[in-house]
């Protein structure tokens, strides 16, 4: 935009608001604005990716391939697509590391394993009397 101070400066060496605007292509009521004592230094508007950055990087971290459609529709976005579709991909690089980290991580735990009879069982028509399986054996004992 235009920096404030700057405008302020050229007021107080006397140039008037007509030959500032001329000099710098602004509307006069663009240099009235700055030069009111109330406005501040830096002009800033808040944008929508400040605003939904949080939650796109959220719904990134939980489903990181998702479609930028989707994302629009899950955040309610009112927004352009292609200023979400930017963000998606200042974002979506970060969700993909750390989806290739937690497939790269070794498990963790170990699986014992034990020995398990049940009784009799019936299939259908077939009953079966037990069934043994343990780490030395796995046998069905018919009746």
């Amino acid at each position: 935009m235009h920096d404030r101070e700057h405008l302020r400066l050229l007021r107080a060496e006397g140039l008037s608001i007509r030959g500032i605007s001329r000099g710098l292509a602004l509307s006069r009521n663009t240099v009235r604005r700055a030069l009111d004592p109330d406005a501040a230094l830096q002009y800033s508007r808040p944008s929508l990716t400040e605003k939904y950055t949080e939650a796109v990087r959220e719904m990134l971290a939980d489903y990181p391939r998702v479609t930028v459609n989707q994302v629009a529709e899950l955040v309610e976005w009112p927004g352009s697509r292609r200023t979400l579709s930017d963000l998606v991909a200042t974002l979506r690089p970060a969700a993909l590391e750390r989806e290739r980290e937690d497939l790269n991580r070794p498990s963790l735990g170990t699986v014992a394993t034990g020995r398990i009879v049940y009784g009799p069982l019936t299939l259908g028509r077939m009953t079966v009397g037990s069934i043994h399986a343990g780490p030395e054996e796995t046998r069905l004992d018919t009746a």
